[in-house]
């Protein structure tokens, strides 16, 4: 089997499904490692995984296949188009790991964790959904990390991003290099955190900046 089409195949495959349903999302899912092996426990979730490119596409949807996970299912299109596409407090999680950090200054705006983007995400979260991020390029991640500090929905949480996130290419590659992983976890909340968690979040975030001046 073939990964889905178009990010349009979207709305086919929300159809009918009770709104209540789990519904988790991993964008940039590449070759599916991260799904295929996250599928097994989640076997009562919707899990969707969306890249850009068809040949990664098809090589995620097929290792599902070949699993029997019927509640995967892969999409091929743009991230940006394909949030915005979701129904409104309808994830539970969304994953994004080693996305492109983009690493050279011009080049930074095209990255996909910008305050727009993170808004559309968090307003399709669920109360009490997470958002997982992880990247080997710190400078990515301290962006990341700073975006999600000063959202008022969203509050920092010390809970591990999923194990099979290191099943992923970049993943093992990175640990078998013995190079630094820096994944966060973040919760939605249903109102604006009060302002002690906030000025704790910043205080997190004033020594990652710190630490990446030491270096």
């Amino acid at each position: 089997m073939t990964a889905l089409p178009a990010v349009t195949s979207l709305h086919a495959l929300l159809a009918g499904r009770p709104a209540e349903a789990a519904c988790e999302v991993e964008i940039g899912c590449g070759n599916g490692h991260f799904l295929a092996a996250y599928a097994a426990d989640r076997r009562d979730t919707l899990l969707i995984g969306i890249d850009l490119k068809a040949h990664r596409c098809r090589r995620a949807q097929e290792k599902a296949d070949k699993r029997g996970f019927t509640h995967v299912h892969i999409l091929q299109g743009a991230a940006e188009v394909f949030i915005r596409d979701l129904p409104p407090r309808s994830v539970d999680a969304f994953h994004i790991y080693f996305p492109d950090p983009w690493p050279k200054s011009r080049h930074r705006k095209r990255r996909f964790f910008t305050g727009e983007n993170l808004q559309v995400l968090v307003d399709r979260l669920r109360p009490g959904g997470r958002l997982h991020f992880g990247t080997d390029f710190f400078d990515y991640y301290l962006q990341a990390k700073v975006l999600v500090a000063l959202h008022p929905l969203l509050r920092l949480t010390s809970e591990p991003a999923p194990q099979p996130v290191l099943s992923s290419i970049y993943g093992q590659r990175f640990t078998e290099a013995e190079k630094a992983i820096r994944i966060f976890t973040a919760e939605r909340s249903a109102l604006p955190d009060d302002q002690g968690q906030q000025d704790k979040d910043q205080r997190q975030v004033d020594r990652d900046v710190q630490a990446n001046e030491d270096r």
